[in-house]
């Protein structure tokens, strides 16, 4: 069979099964048994379809002491649940609390991290909760940018080899 233009085919849909199931169930049953699709709240506003999965893997954690909680600290936390992939501190840091953004390497360790909610961290109780949206990162280098910018990375790294050359062997 030929199809022009780019066009796919259009499969078949599978057969309902299982009508005698409870609704839920019937729902539930053709899904991946893999998915935590069912625990995760619908995503609201309009939402970039490419950051889907970074959402669901993400929580939203609040109640941080600005004062003395440290992005590197929530990471050795959170490590306890799950591989980490990335934590984000955002809030205002001049207020007595903070929230942040933790997001996994995988999504089974949302539900994990969703245990630790009302957990004392310091001095306060968590809140640990699904975000609603991904950790904003910082964009990826062009090859071109990252050569560039590891040549001006030596050229100071020469630079200070030479003061301490001179430093320490002067005339």
């Amino acid at each position: 069979m030929t199809l022009g233009g780019g066009l796919l085919p259009i499969p078949t849909p599978a057969p309902l099964q299982n009508l005698n199931l409870p609704l839920v169930n019937r729902i539930t049953a053709g899904l991946d048994p893999t998915a935590s699709v069912l625990s995760q709240p619908p995503l609201i506003g309009n939402v970039d379809p490419t950051k889907i999965d970074e959402i669901r893997r993400t929580v939203y954690v609040g109640n941080l002491n600005s004062q003395t909680t440290t992005a590197e600290q929530l990471l050795e936390f959170f490590k306890q649940v799950g591989d980490v992939k990335f934590v984000r501190m955002a809030g205002d840091e001049t207020q007595p609390t903070r929230f942040a953004f933790v997001e996994f390497v995988e999504q089974d360790s949302v539900a994990r991290a969703l245990t630790l909610n009302g957990v004392m961290f310091g001095d306060r109780p968590l809140k640990v909760n699904h975000s609603n949206n991904a950790i904003v990162k910082p964009p990826e280098l062009t090859p071109q940018a990252a050569a560039k910018e590891l040549e001006s990375v030596m050229k100071r790294v020469r630079e200070a080899q030479c003061t301490i050359a001179a430093a320490i062997e002067p005339g």
